[in-house]
């Protein structure tokens, strides 16, 4: 790993201001130097910037104890709007945000099961953002970018989707087709990392500098958050932990291997345990992954005997998986995420907590902490939002990334696709060569 150089420090130092802003809306100078951890001259610096850009504003003052009023700030709304797009194998969700993160409208699009071209998605993509923005003319001109999840191994630096099996996508180049129907810069990236993004802006990177963030849906993996940042691995695929062996020689993956942790506790993997448990449940016609998760919990809950059994089993897979990260990474924490969450019951939450202690060894089960979320889409959407904002202070210059500097990519010809506007790169910015 290279050094850290001065501008990364200030980098990671400015993303730690930003993070305390929004995570805590309204923050006085003070404030930020205490829950960061930064001097109160660095703050004062950093703040002036962002201020200086129009990304926070001065909330107010409030009175201080025999002096003069203390300054509050907060992200400014009024600087522009962002695109969230999130898109999965059975949905396109487009989000619109003010620049403090406020939500303010969304559209979504239902995809038919089956293999996507990513000329059709680029233009179900573009028709949603349009009928979005003509539902808020408000916003004309004020859209400063675009973060675009999608499904699979996405590699930000090339530009392409290295593996999507769903779709039977082999190094799809992405970014020709995104930047002709969004009229704004583009950020693309995968579930994984939005998620772990926005659980590292909003969720447990408040608590945790070393925690690990798993998404449980049609696919799973781990967002791994080690000394406050995000690992993402020279290709972007860190945390691919459900193609992970879980079982030798077990179920066929959708990756072509066999065993893999998805096969157990994705959405098929489910699927697959209820066939074992019973080969003639009626469940198992349902295709629609929502339906099918959200109608096995609730005949667990009416005392479906092999929902129960189903579901028993996937917590203990599930409960090996997470015990693999646990002994692996020794965090302080491990987030379970992903749309999954929201339809589990306390039974699935128990059983993991449970058999943990089982999984691991006796050391990094004392320390660690395990929590589920509820929340539906919301953190890819939330988390592509953030990336968004990235890439935009990028920009301008004032780059705040939460995960380290992506290496260059090589100026090959040959080498594949172009970058696009992707993760951050070591570099001069336009800010820094306006000076």
């Amino acid at each position: 790993m290279a050094a850290k150089t001065s501008k990364d420090i200030r980098n990671e130092s400015r993303f730690m201001v930003l993070r305390t802003v929004y995570a805590r809306h309204t923050v006085t100078r003070a404030q930020i130097s205490t829950e960061t951890g930064l001097s109160a001259a660095t703050v004062t610096t950093l703040v002036g910037e962002l201020v200086e850009e129009g990304v926070l504003r001065e909330a107010g003052q409030i009175s201080s104890q025999g002096g003069r009023p203390t300054a509050t700030f907060q992200a400014n709304p009024r600087r522009g709007t962002l695109l969230a797009v999130d898109v999965a194998e059975t949905y396109v969700r487009v989000d619109l945000f003010d620049l403090s993160l406020a939500r303010l409208g969304q559209e979504r699009v239902e995809l038919a099961l089956g293999t996507q071209s990513i000329e059709s998605i680029a233009e179900l993509i573009g028709d949603a953002i349009g009928t979005l923005l003509e539902r808020h003319p408000e916003v004309e001109g004020t859209v400063l970018g675009a973060g675009i999840s999608l499904p699979g191994q996405v590699d930000p630096v090339r530009g392409v989707d290295v593996f999507a099996p769903n779709w039977g996508w082999h190094e799809v180049p992405l970014m020709e087709a995104l930047e002709r129907a969004v009229p704004v810069p583009v950020r693309i990236d995968n579930p994984l990392m939005a998620l772990a993004t926005g659980e590292l802006w909003f969720g447990a990177g408040r608590r945790f500098r070393h925690f690990v963030a798993v998404n449980l849906g049609t696919g799973v993996g781990a967002g791994i958050i080690l000394d406050g940042q995000l690992l993402r691995g020279p290709g972007n695929s860190a945390g691919e932990w459900g193609h992970t062996t879980l079982v030798w020689n077990g179920r066929a993956c959708r990756c072509g291997r066999t065993g893999c942790v998805e096969a157990y506790v994705g959405v098929e993997g489910i699927r697959a345990t209820l066939a074992e448990v019973d080969a003639d449940h009626e469940l198992l016609a349902v295709r629609h992954h929502r339906d099918f998760i959200e109608r096995l919990m609730r005949a667990e809950v009416a005392g479906d005997a092999p929902a129960r059994e189903a579901l028993s089993r996937t917590g203990d897979y599930l409960a090996a998986g997470i015990g693999n990260l646990v002994n692996l990474l020794n965090p302080e924490h491990v987030s379970v995420l992903g749309w999954i969450t929201r339809f589990a019951g306390y039974d699935l939450h128990d059983r993991v907590r449970a058999r943990i202690a089982e999984e691991c060894l006796p050391g990094p089960s004392s320390t660690v902490s395990i929590e589920f979320t509820e929340a539906d889409g919301e953190g890819v959407s939330l988390g592509m939002a953030v990336l968004a904002l990235e890439g935009f202070l990028e920009q301008v210059g004032l780059p705040s990334p939460s995960s380290p500097p992506a290496p260059a990519a090589a100026e090959d010809p040959g080498a594949g696709p172009r970058a696009g506007w992707a993760v951050p790169h070591r570099g001069t910015s336009s800010r820094a060569a306006r000076r």
